[in-house]
């Protein structure tokens, strides 16, 4: 699992401990993902079983609980929280008997801390975990007087955990689940210690799946490619024309109140994604055409030809635009394997088609008869 904070079970000394075993965790709703503010929303049903637990408290003389199923229910709380006021609450909670045990169910609704890569923004995939904690530290299986206190997680057997697609809401316009089978994603539980500085560690539970987003953006794109390849348009304008310069800066400026207008639809990080370089190279074009047409008004001013250079120099950058449009199709198919892939299937499918037109051709009859399939 990537970027977690599970580290391995320290060393304990020879106690029994109480096991907190998992028998459910699945998603019940999955609220918008929020890449501004880097959270998301959702509700989440848990249920686990105490073997061996007691139910009722009894009488110490002490401050120190007795290690009641609703105690160690009270002690089970999300970690990775975001937001302001209350970012969860139990809506609902039961704990019945079970055998030999103790059952506790409960549904927990917060919103969590979202740890967005946006490096390949906005064809990225991004890791949604939800950490819960039982809040007593590790290190008091050390005191005699609190190790009946001390819990750790566990996965049991028979454990199932799930998101289904039905309660995948909002996300749906602009995220899809990796891995889902028959509407239904399975969920990556794993148990360890969360490490919270200073040699405290406590015992934790995470779920995990991964999303992918739907490509999208075609508004902030499509503009910024069109800006700069209109850009080109000036060299067939005369070279001592002052329209010619005064539309390349017209359209600088066209350039800069675009990207004010988009900067708050996409993530405000501290480094370029994909959609950034895209944006960038655009307008960086843009400048080289802006810089070009000024010094051919000063040499054409100055009595220099330069019809030949204003030719090469428009075939120079033309050809840097289409790069630049290729390089971002490329990103939107998946790669360049996944481009060629796909322009090789394209091919292949013209070539069987054209192939069974010539047969038709010649053999008339074979027209009545309704053709195989291509393979996909």
């Amino acid at each position: 699992m990537s970027d977690s904070s599970l580290t391995p079970l320290l060393p304990v000394p020879q106690m029994e401990v109480q096991k907190i075993m998992l028998m459910r965790f699945d998603i019940l709703k999955l609220y918008p993902i929020d890449i501004l503010k880097h959270n998301f929303k959702c509700q989440f049903f848990l249920k686990f079983r105490l073997p061996g637990c007691a139910h009722l408290p009894r009488e110490s003389g002490t401050d120190i609980p007795e290690p009641t199923a609703e105690w160690f229910m009270s002690k089970i709380e999300p970690q990775n929280l975001s937001g302001e006021g209350e970012p969860w609450k139990r809506v609902d909670k039961s704990v019945w008997r079970d055998g030999t045990g103790w059952s506790i169910n409960m549904r927990v609704e917060g919103t969590f801390f979202l740890d967005l890569k946006l490096q390949d923004f906005p064809f990225d995939t991004q890791e949604i975990m939800i950490r819960m904690i039982y809040l007593n530290k590790n290190e008091n299986r050390e005191n005699n007087d609190r190790r009946h206190l001390c819990a750790e997680f566990e996965l049991d057997t028979n454990y199932h955990s799930k998101l289904n697609m039905a309660g995948f809401m909002n996300p749906k316009q602009s995220w899809e689940p990796l891995g889902a089978d028959d509407g239904i994603v399975k969920l990556d539980c794993q148990v360890g210690y969360y490490d919270a500085g200073e040699g405290r560690h406590f015992p934790e539970l995470t779920a995990t799946f991964e999303v992918k987003r739907r490509q999208g953006h075609v508004d902030v794109v499509a503009p910024a490619g069109m800006i700069a390849g209109l850009s080109l348009m000036t060299f067939f304008f005369l070279h001592d024309d002052t329209v010619r310069l005064a539309t390349s800066l017209s359209l600088m400026i066209a350039a800069a109140a675009y990207l004010q207008v988009v900067s708050a639809k996409v993530p405000h990080i501290n480094y370029m994604t994909k959609l950034d370089q895209y944006v960038f190279s655009n307008f960086a074009m843009l400048s080289v055409v802006t810089l070009v047409n000024g010094v051919m008004y000063i040499c054409v001013d100055k009595g220099i030809n330069v019809n030949i250079v204003n030719w090469v120099l428009l075939g120079v950058l033309a050809f840097g635009w289409v790069c630049i449009q290729l390089w971002w199709i490329v990103c939107c198919i998946g790669g360049l394997r996944a481009l060629i892939e796909r322009i090789y299937i394209g091919i292949s499918v013209v070539v069987r088609w054209l192939g069974m037109y010539r047969v038709r051709a010649y053999f008339p009859r074979l027209g009545r008869h309704r053709a195989a399939p291509l393979p996909r």
